[in-house]
């Protein structure tokens, strides 16, 4: 069974990730705080029904052969850099969506690049993008099927095919290939617009589905 880190997991994102990934993954989620990353990971073990391990941050990362980089916001250099030798050659996931709050509605916070892109060039591994438009709140909920699509961006198609096995490891979640990693641009600039719409249209959790 593959070995999954999910690095600042102890969000509802990362809970979500840890809930459904255990199934198929032996799955530890990171934290800063590594009592706080056991909490964290004694509730994701009671909701999925499966066991989940508890560490700091680096020491999640050393024991993954996968890491998914669950922070709320675009990582830190330094964060990076204390994460780079725990992660070197491994392949690491980032559904990171950089994006702020102005004038009621959501925009994303960066004038260039993407979250992906930066992971990339800092950690020098193999990075994709994936599970941006997946919202945390129906991860949560373990009985509901999800019916999504996940867009993956990935500079190779080798890279493509680990993050999808990821992906489609949770029933009913269907992997894209979205292009090369500078498209997670594009990709991430979706999660603001689809909380735009369904905060306008009062939709609860949207998503996409490619049809």
């Amino acid at each position: 069974m593959k070995r999954i880190a999910i690095i600042g997991g102890t969000g509802d994102l990362g809970l979500g990730l840890a809930a459904r990934l255990s199934r198929s993954f032996q799955v530890t989620i990171g934290s800063r705080d590594a009592t706080k990353a056991l909490a964290a990971a004694s509730k994701v073990s009671g909701l999925s029904g499966f066991t989940v391990l508890g560490e700091e941050n680096g020491d999640a990362a050393n024991g993954s052969e996968i890491a998914i980089l669950a922070i709320p916001d675009l990582p830190s250099d330094d964060l990076l850099a204390s994460l780079k030798p725990h992660l070197a050659g491994k392949l690491v996931i980032s559904p990171i969506v950089p994006m702020v709050f102005r004038d009621g509605l959501f925009a994303p916070s960066l004038e260039s690049g993407s979250a992906a892109e930066k992971v990339a060039s800092l950690l020098g591994t193999r990075v994709a993008g994936a599970f941006h438009t997946v919202p945390a709140a129906r991860l949560l909920e373990v009985d509901r099927e999800l019916d999504y699509d996940v867009l993956v961006t990935a500079e190779t198609k080798e890279v493509y095919a680990e993050t999808a096995e990821v992906v489609a490891s949770v029933p009913k979640l269907r992997p894209l290939y979205a292009g090369p990693l500078r498209n997670s641009r594009m990709v991430e600039g979706i999660t603001p617009s689809l909380l735009n719409v369904g905060k306008l249209n009062k939709i609860r959790s949207p998503s996409i589905r490619v049809v």
